[in-house]
């Protein structure tokens, strides 16, 4: 097993999933759905007052600009590195494809004022999002090239 520029940009954007995963965890735990009304912006401000609920709100929001950035590039990398189709390619694109889903029922997350239903589909989407990854990772670790 071969760990290279690709592997370690795979694993960077499952950590940063997971990270997302966990600050999301915390606006919930902490009631900071709400401190946010409006999206994508906070009170109709690039950069809102910075009241614990808000930051703790607009951290998770600003992580997923940091999270989809490392989604793009280990798309872009998996389909330069491995072209179509592959299943490296096609688990990087469905993880691209789930994030932005993702984002969108994030959106619909706020606006609903944090309908638990919405709250939960948000959550079990998290997840899949960073089971996608996870397997891009995995696949591409257990990549061998045909010889001949």
């Amino acid at each position: 097993m071969k760990i290279g520029t690709f592997q370690i940009q795979s694993l960077t954007t499952v950590a940063a999933v997971y990270f997302l995963i966990v600050v999301g965890g915390l606006v919930s735990s902490t009631g900071s759905g709400l401190a946010c009304p409006d999206w994508p912006l906070c009170y109709g401000q690039i950069v809102p007052p910075l009241t614990p609920n808000i930051v703790i709100e607009f951290t998770h929001r600003l992580w997923t600009i940091v999270v989809t950035i490392f989604v793009v590039l280990t798309m872009l990398f998996a389909w330069k590195k491995y072209r179509w189709p592959h299943k490296v390619t096609a688990f990087a694109t469905l993880t691209f494809v789930l994030l932005l889903s993702q984002v969108i029922l994030g959106m619909i997350t706020v606006l609903s004022g944090t309908e638990p239903l919405i709250v939960t589909a948000h959550l079990a989407l998290a997840i899949l999002v960073f089971a996608s990854a996870l397997t891009t990772t995995v696949a591409s670790l257990t990549y061998r090239r045909r010889k001949g």
